[in-house]
């Protein structure tokens, strides 16, 4: 294993490597005229690191959110659990046993399990695995994160040496590197499985209220209705006041729950991102119509931008009332989607672009756009006028961004 002061060498280099290329990357993206943009608000597209960068180090990492900087993320996103005892932490799944070396903890073994919940509307088991719910805090920084093995190519050599994060920190790490490269980074949490999370808690929302709560701590939000019970318990340090306000980025909130991104819009002056995937009716007129009530964003599977609503529910096995979305105004065409959403004063941000060495994961049906390789997949969503990308190798679709701006190749 690399030691201590090795990793933070490599750290070093990697990290001055990855900022001279960016600023060559965004140099060069300022040396012609830039195009018009179709999005919403004319400018570029805008790119989320999708958990940080997760192509070249562990997912939700320190490292993951610093190289995600440096590569030129306009937002850092992380994802929102909440551990047995009330603390809210960083990852992606429910679960760990694929993320961290929790097998090799034998002080965790007791805690496999096998657990079914609601999934976004839709019922979910995952057997003998390590949940975060039934965690303590204490417990899960005994974790140490790794790249998950189903995906071989990725670098392997950071396995092992970085814990897994608190909210707290993620946020304190997004502070840091604002104020260390003088460039403001938005922050964009998405709450994991918030139905499954307040499940024993001291009422229906509390999971919610502490994201708030945090969030609003370090000045990224401000409350603006009441919160439930009583959070006396919840430690937040003192945060000292950022003396260069131009490098607070800006703030999103999350969520495939649409009740709880609904919420989230009533009780915070933060835009809400509405995830989905797996909800017919969100693919409507009437459907856009009401998200429209609460979300600033709206955010699908970027195969309902291809192969269209229906293909991807066949896909998927989820079925319809078509009489509803019928009344309901009909399945959206996908080349229409991006112009409805934005007719409503949404804005548009499809996820996941993947690195280079993963499959693209479109159905690719008949007539339906199915790209050869990921610039042409990229440019044809910059063509569109999608908002933001949730993408993964960031620096390398700046670099597709900055030669489709300028229309280099």
């Amino acid at each position: 294993m690399l030691s201590a002061r090795m990793t933070l060498g490599l750290l070093i280099f990697i990290a001055l490597s990855l900022f001279l290329l960016h600023t060559t990357a965004t140099t060069s993206s300022h040396s012609k005229t830039e195009r018009a943009w179709n999005t919403l608000s004319g400018k570029c597209t805008r790119l989320v690191g999708h958990r940080g960068e997760k192509a070249f180090m562990p997912e939700h990492s320190r490292a993951s959110y610093w190289q995600a900087a440096l590569e030129g993320a306009d937002y850092i996103e992380p994802d929102l659990a909440l551990t047995k005892d009330g603390h809210i932490v960083v990852n992606h799944n429910e679960w760990v046993g694929n993320n961290t070396n929790v097998r090799d903890i034998p002080e965790l073994a007791h805690l496999r399990t096998t657990k079914s919940w609601d999934n976004d509307g839709r019922p979910m088991t995952v057997e003998n695995e390590w949940f975060i719910g039934d965690m303590t805090l204490k417990q899960v920084k005994m974790l140490r994160l790794r790249q998950d093995p189903q995906y071989p190519w990725r670098p392997r050599h950071f396995d092992g040496i970085f814990e897994v994060l608190t909210f707290v920190e993620y946020l304190e790490i997004v502070r840091s590197v604002s104020i260390a490269l003088g460039k403001p980074f938005g922050v964009i949490p998405e709450l994991k499985s918030p139905k499954l999370y307040n499940i024993g808690r001291p009422y229906e929302r509390y999971f919610e209220d502490r994201a708030i709560l945090t969030l609003a701590h370090y000045g990224w939000a401000h409350i603006t209705a009441p919160l439930g019970g009583s959070h006396s318990d919840l430690d937040l340090p003192l945060v000292e006041p950022i003396l260069n306000s131009t490098v607070m980025g800006a703030s999103a909130w999350q969520s495939f729950d649409q009740d709880t991104a609904e919420y989230l819009s009533t009780h915070t002056d933060v835009p809400v991102v509405a995830l989905n995937e797996n909800h017919p009716w969100f693919f409507t007129p009437a459907g856009l119509d009401r998200v429209a009530r609460y979300a600033h964003i709206v955010s699908p599977w970027k195969d309902f931008f291809a192969s269209g609503a229906e293909a991807v529910f066949q896909a998927k096995n989820i079925t319809w009332n078509a009489e509803q979305i019928s009344m309901m105004g009909g399945f959206i065409a996908p080349g229409n989607l991006v112009r409805e959403i934005h007719a409503r004063g949404m804005e548009v941000s499809p996820y996941t672009f993947y690195d280079s060495h993963q499959e693209r994961g479109y159905l690719c049906t008949k007539g339906s756009f199915c790209p050869a390789d990921r610039s042409q997949e990229l440019r044809h969503f910059f063509g569109l006028g999608t908002d933001y990308l949730f993408v993964e190798n960031i620096v390398e679709a700046r670099v597709i961004l900055a030669q489709y701006d300028t229309g280099s190749d």
